[in-house]
């Protein structure tokens, strides 16, 4: 179930009121194609009122709407007010929340945020242990470096006819070189080298983190994408993203990565992922 709300930002005004209240919203993406088309972020929630990084993620709005040609300036101190108190009154432990900027505003200076939450749900604890499952698909975004919601659409559809043991689906570009998730950012471990694209992909939050650690660990990174006709070659491969934070890949297709089992190295990061995650979190 999903609760839906609208802010509307003004110069002067910063208002507030809940929308689609007569609709029974199953995902935060059927709540984005009720909206007109514009920018997102998606994040999750900690302890129920901490975040990782939410300036990061207000500063990917902005920064995705200025590729789109509009400048958007937001009141991030109201709006974290408002989280803060939308998020007393939703009935889950945890939260994932989606904010979403529609673009097709000829208002001046009037500014819609709408704000979705649906309750949190993360890979299963065997997912984390043994690696999960993912397919690859021949695509890649129009427009990487902005979180654009016609995306959303995109991947929803494929999403939609998806068998529930597949984790995640891996673009691969005209090359060969996979690329990223629908919703994450793909890393691939050979010969003790970290290979992840790093400029046809969107540079998540949850990876700007995860590229940190690796440099901290002194871990050789390689910025591109590995090929997808080495898969039998690579040693160790996860997926990174806000709700998963880091999920180690057992399979790609039908290939088996490595020993079909979490690799070291994966491990060690995932580790660390979450003493950062420990230290970083911020109150909204």
């Amino acid at each position: 179930m999903v609760s839906a709300y609208c802010i509307t930002q003004t110069k002067d005004d910063f208002s507030l009121k809940p929308v689609f209240e007569g609709i029974d919203l199953r995902s935060l993406d059927q709540a984005n194609r009720l909206i007109p088309d514009g920018v997102y972020t998606t994040f999750r929630t900690y302890d129920k009122f901490y975040v990782l990084d939410l300036e990061g993620h207000f500063n990917r709005l902005e920064e995705s709407a200025r590729l789109l040609q509009k400048d958007i300036i937001l009141k991030r101190a109201e709006i974290r007010g408002t989280l803060r108190e939308l998020l007393k009154n939703f009935p889950a432990n945890e939260a994932r929340v989606r904010i979403s900027v529609p673009l097709t505003s000829t208002v001046p200076h009037v500014i819609e945020i709408y704000v979705f939450f649906e309750t949190l749900v993360v890979p299963s604890f065997e997912d984390y242990q043994n690696g999960g499952r993912v397919i690859t698909i021949r695509m890649q975004r129009d427009n990487p470096a902005a979180k654009t919601t016609t995306f959303i659409h995109t991947a929803d559809d494929i999403r939609q006819n998806l068998p529930p043991e597949i984790n995640e689906v891996i673009m691969v570009d005209e090359s060969g070189r996979m690329l990223e998730g629908l919703s994450s950012n793909f890393f691939a471990v050979k010969n003790g080298v970290v290979f992840t694209d790093n400029t046809n992909v969107l540079p998540g939050i949850t990876r700007k983190h995860v590229l940190e650690i690796i440099n901290e660990m002194g871990i050789p990174l390689r910025c591109e994408g590995a090929l997808y006709a080495e898969l039998k070659n690579l040693d160790e491969a996860f997926i990174t993203s806000t709700s998963r934070g880091v999920l180690p890949v057992r399979q790609i297709d039908d290939h088996m990565i490595g020993s079909g089992k979490v690799g070291e190295l994966t491990r060690r990061i995932m580790e660390r992922y979450q003493e950062q995650i420990k230290r970083m979190v911020e109150p909204i």
